[in-house]
């Protein structure tokens, strides 16, 4: 096959994105044909979304260019002489700034890889921990990723290695191993009604010789506001990081009545509930230690029988 993949972790690195490179070598040794483009810097929690008013620019790197904090060399060579066996086997992956997912799903397939066959499958990830229930399904780029190529008549499997703690290499590896056997089991076997599958796996030793299993997502709704924290006087006085790295300052002169809020997600709640999950579901399935496939559609579902239920004309 030939494969697009993206990710909404950004570059390979160490902390924030390790799990791509060994995702993407296992796919070439099992003999696919993979394109990768990835957005510049991470962009988690960004669902499907396009940036509309940020100039894109892709940049093709050699992989082999990146170092462990997500740069890359500009100045590599990767003209040193390759045997024949060699050649195609690491083409140039493209890093797109001021990329999300989703766009990196609209230039892979339809712009940046002219030179190669038309895409078979998209996969977006491995994210760098979990996709379980419907919170993280709905706010989860990786999720979103798959979604975009779905809304693009494109297969596509959304990828986790359910784990953000630092893993061995070798339960790296036999997390990437495991994820392109079922991969090349569910494009062969694909159900006509599908059109994503969200794909968890777990970070463990024996991984691949656990269960795999068809899962349901676990429903879940915020029970308050969890995701924004409101600054105080104090730290608008002394300034405060913003999200993207810059100073926030409260002392600009403004007549107006203004609150300043953060990222600071609270999830201790959502990991209560996720823990205590019911057998069947996704969250369950991953945090007993087996992988858990859920077969999803872009679309929300017709609500049936709602003529019967409500008149509009009373």
């Amino acid at each position: 096959m030939h494969i697009l993949v993206v990710n909404d972790d950004g570059p390979p690195s160490k902390r924030l994105s390790p799990y791509i490179r060994p995702l993407v070598n296992a796919l070439q040794e099992a003999g696919h044909l993979v394109s990768v483009a990835i957005p510049a810097a991470s962009r988690s929690w960004i669902g499907k979304a396009h940036l509309i008013e940020a100039s894109l620019k892709a940049t093709y790197v050699h992989p082999d260019a990146f170092r462990d904090d997500g740069t890359w060399d500009e100045t590599f060579d990767p003209s040193a002489p390759h045997d024949e066996s060699d050649i195609g086997k690491h083409p140039e992956w493209v890093v797109i700034r001021n990329g999300t997912p989703a766009s990196c799903v609209q230039l892979g397939l339809f712009n940046l890889f002219k030179d190669r066959p038309p895409v078979d499958l998209v996969i977006s990830g491995p994210n760098h921990g979990r996709n379980a229930s419907t919170v993280y399904n709905l706010s989860s780029g990786t999720v979103g990723g798959a979604l975009e190529a779905a809304t693009c008549s494109k297969r596509a499997i959304a990828i986790s290695f359910g784990s953000k703690d630092p893993q061995p290499d070798e339960i790296i590896l036999a997390a990437a191993r495991h994820a392109v056997k079922i991969v090349n089991y569910l494009y062969a076997h694909w159900h006509s009604s599908v059109e994503l599958y969200n794909l968890n796996v777990p970070m463990r030793a024996d991984v691949e010789s656990r269960p795999v299993r068809w899962t349901e997502a676990l429903p879940y709704y915020w029970p308050r506001g969890c995701m924004y924290a409101e600054v105080s006087e104090d730290q608008k006085a002394n300034g405060h990081p913003g999200t993207d790295g810059t100073v926030v300052s409260g002392t600009n002169g403004s007549r107006l009545k203004e609150i300043d809020f953060t990222w600071a997600a609270q999830l201790s709640e959502m990991k209560k509930t996720l823990q205590t999950s019911p057998e069947g579901t996704d969250a369950y399935t991953v945090l007993n230690g087996d992988t858990s496939v859920t077969a999803l559609r872009a679309n929300f579902w017709h609500v049936p029988d709602l003529e019967g239920l409500v008149n509009l004309d009373d």
